[in-house]
């Protein structure tokens, strides 16, 4: 019981996580108006988690087409920092549940 409530807890944790740096990777891409109440609050909230990315490997930000939009590496590194991260700890919690699982439950 408590190990499916922590699972829970931090699969949601996980999740918010990921949707702030993937959509801050998605909206830097596609040069969203950064004057949207959404797309500010997204920057605002996803700046803590991908600024300890800035800066690695000596990667700068690269401009993307015509349209204005950009590559930042940072963002880019921690979606996948997080995700491995994040299948790592839900992996030693030992969930049965899920894409990443292949034990079968005993009915």
């Amino acid at each position: 019981m408590l190990r499916g409530v922590v699972t829970t807890v931090f699969g949601i944790f996980w999740a918010v996580v990921l949707v702030l740096t993937g959509g801050r990777f998605l909206a830097l891409l596609a040069n969203a108006n950064r004057n949207s109440e959404l797309v500010s609050w997204l920057y605002r909230h996803s700046d803590f988690w991908v600024k300890p990315f800035f800066g690695m490997f000596g990667l700068a930000n690269k401009a993307v087409g015509d349209n204005g939009g950009v590559f930042e590496p940072a963002s880019f590194i921690a979606l996948i920092v997080y995700l491995v991260a994040g299948l790592v700890v839900m992996a030693i919690l030992g969930t049965q549940t899920g894409w990443y699982s292949n034990r079968r439950v005993a009915t």
